[in-house]
């Protein structure tokens, strides 16, 4: 038995009802018991590869005071790896050895969230919007096969890449991401100890081989067409010298900076939005299995490359990190700043052809899914949002990618 393979649980998971029944009991008490209409959908299709998003209707055998009346679990799992490689039929950037590989890496990582949320909670920080976490399972030597998270659903709209966020709302996002830092920095180095493994260096020297690498360049070819054919072909002829996955790890030391907590996996579908009448609230940043300590502009690279149209992210990226170091300022109330700012421009420019690229394998599953849709509005408005999108990615890492070069 494996995470990768199907089982008789929940979504197919190894989680049962029973004994998901059983933490539900710890969390919120003897009498939260689930009725016999209790329900359970898939939330999370397309989102994401680690894990299944549960919305439970639990339908509470009798009424219950200050208990949710719906809640999330989320169980790492490699289903939607394995499913997402049928979709995309592209055995060379994912295939079935790579996939039994990730299963420690998997685990690892969703110990990583379970361990950043009890310490956030430990430290009582309750001004990073997060959900609220009623238990944790975590993997062990007794338990290979069960880990999850019971948390509050937050009712909000999650954007993907054939969404743009505006700058002034992208703000929000890095008031979140100053707040994340500063906590990092009250962490004792026991706690900090937890954090020191770099996701990509595993997940992305596995992925990046000569294979993978191969495989990334067809899918992107399917989903760019001649349309994209010049950009491409200008990417692959400098592909070699920009997969330098080591890069994300020594950058910090080789600039100077401190290294800072960081999400690790900031991207559009892990933040949740709350529409108002004429504007956007961030409810909730989620899904911190990959959070390490590390150079913050990972984060920045990830997360402005997702959310942004490539003209509103070329305009402002500097004025939103100009924005995260004003905030990250008032977070640390005149203590020693860990980094410049002009260091983290540097660092951004620095990184940006690979953080960029190791954005775009995301562009495949998101663009088979728009060109699924019979909703012909729909699908030519997402279209063109996602070309523009992975156009101008294309352009600004080969030209990043030059202008590096020039500096160095």
């Amino acid at each position: 038995m494996s995470l990768f393979t199907a089982a008789d649980g929940i979504l197919k998971t190894h989680l049962t009802w029973d004994e998901l029944q059983k933490s539900v009991f710890k969390a919120l008490g003897a009498d939260a018991k689930f009725g016999p209409n209790k329900d359970v959908k898939d939330i999370g299709a397309g989102n994401g590869l680690m894990s299944k998003i549960c919305l439970i209707s639990p339908d509470w055998k009798s009424e219950l005071r200050n208990v949710p009346q719906i809640f999330i679990v989320k169980i790492c799992s490699q289903l939607s790896m394995v499913e997402n490689q049928a979709i995309m039929d592209n055995k060379d950037f994912i295939d079935e050895d790579l996939i039994k590989q990730f299963e420690n890496y998997i685990k690892q990582n969703h110990n990583v969230e379970v361990r950043l949320y009890e310490l956030l909670k430990k430290y009582d920080v309750t001004d990073i919007p997060t959900p609220k976490i009623y238990y944790t399972q975590e993997f062990s030597e007794d338990n290979p096969l069960n880990g999850y998270i019971i948390m509050e659903y937050i009712d909000g709209t999650l954007y993907h890449l054939a969404d743009n966020i505006s700058p002034e709302h992208m703000s929000q996002v890095m008031e979140s991401l100053a707040k994340l830092q500063a906590t990092g920095m009250k962490f004792t180095d026991d706690a900090k100890a937890h954090f020191q493994n770099h996701p990509y260096l595993v997940l992305f020297s596995k992925m990046l081989n000569e294979q993978g690498s191969k495989g990334f360049m067809t899918m992107l070819r399917q989903f760019g067409g001649e349309r994209m054919k010049d950009k491409i072909d200008h990417l692959e002829s400098v592909l070699p010298e920009i997969l330098d996955i080591k890069l994300i790890q020594e950058m910090p030391k080789s600039l100077g900076m401190e290294p800072f907590l960081c999400h690790g996996d900031l991207w559009a579908t892990n933040l949740i939005w709350k529409n108002g009448a004429n504007d956007l609230e961030l409810k909730a940043v989620i899904d911190f299995q990959n959070a390490h300590f590390g150079c913050p502009s990972v984060d920045f690279t990830r997360i402005l490359c997702a959310c942004m149209g490539s003209t509103a992210r070329k305009d402002n990226w500097e004025s939103l990190l100009e924005e995260f170091y004003t905030y990250l300022e008032k977070e640390l109330g005149g203590h020693h700043m860990p980094y410049t700012l002009d260091m983290l421009k540097k660092a951004y420019r620095l990184l940006f052809p690979l953080g960029a690229f190791l954005m775009l394998p995301m562009f495949g599953p998101t663009f088979h899914t728009i060109n699924s849709s019979t909703d012909v509005d729909y699908k030519t408005k997402a279209l063109m949002v996602m070309f523009e999108k992975a156009e101008g990615l294309l352009e600004d890492i080969y030209d990043f990618h030059q202008n590096n070069k020039q500096q160095r």
